[in-house]
């Protein structure tokens, strides 16, 4: 999931030079990986502040990430594009993206499946991908934050969600250039060691959508058909079912 980074936390669009150059960064980043067999989704714009938004307004703010989303489009006509939104600002409509994605940490599990309800009438047609969840060991410690990631992982697919990202891989995270000390979100520390954490969503993960060793029940298929036996046979080539063609 390539994140396209660019200044979001300040006034991007008072200055039209400063908008321009966003593109062309933009641009050239999909450029760089168009193609890569590697390469999920390009994110245009990764949780716009609120106070942005509102300085801005709603729809200057969508009309721009509509521009940047055409713009990662021209560079690479099959790959997916969205953008990242999270709960301060879901009121941005964004129809365009090829599906919501959306960070959300919430850390009770009625809260987290009310929200995902939500998303999903907000996804409307679209995959819904949850792009991060977490919770902060430091402060509640290694075992919640296995037991919270279980349920997370779990939840989010329960509700119909086509993937998520774990955050994050290490404890270590930087931002503006300076080491954030103060909170532990890693499945491993800083010097790389697993942590319990890391166990708990081995498991879940395999367990997702469904569990690999699950017993499915037989069934049969029954295809109804006039006259369509010579068909329906084709039709149902390589299907497990069993099938029924009705005849006149």
């Amino acid at each position: 999931m390539v994140g396209l980074p660019w200044e979001t936390h300040i006034a991007f669009l008072d200055e039209p030079r400063r908008s321009r150059d966003i593109e062309q960064r933009l641009r050239a980043g999909v450029r760089a990986c168009a193609g890569h067999p590697a390469v999920l989704c390009y994110v245009i714009g990764n949780e716009i502040p609120a106070p942005i938004v509102r300085w801005h307004g709603r729809r200057p703010v969508e009309r721009f990430l509509e521009r940047l989303y055409r713009a990662a489009k021209a560079e690479d006509p099959d790959g997916l594009v969205t953008y990242v939104n999270f709960p301060s600002t879901e009121y941005l409509e964004l129809p365009f993206v090829d599906f919501l994605a959306f960070n959300v940490y919430l850390e009770a599990q009625e809260s987290f499946e009310a929200y995902l309800a939500r998303l999903q009438n907000l996804a409307d047609h679209r995959p819904l991908v949850l792009a991060e969840l977490g919770l902060d060991s430091r402060r509640n410690g290694e075992a919640a934050q296995a037991e919270t990631l279980d349920w997370q992982v779990r939840t989010t697919f329960a509700g119909g969600c086509a993937g998520t990202f774990v955050f994050a891989w290490t404890d270590e995270w930087h931002r503006g250039g300076h080491e954030i000390v103060d909170w532990d979100f890693g499945l491993t520390d800083r010097d790389r060691q697993p942590k319990p954490p890391l166990a708990a969503v081995h498991r879940s993960f395999a367990d997702v959508p469904f569990p690999m060793d699950r017993a499915w029940p037989a069934i049969s298929v029954v295809v109804c058909s006039y006259n369509g036996e010579r068909t329906s046979a084709t039709v149902w080539t390589g299907c497990s079912a069993s099938t029924i063609g009705i005849t006149r």
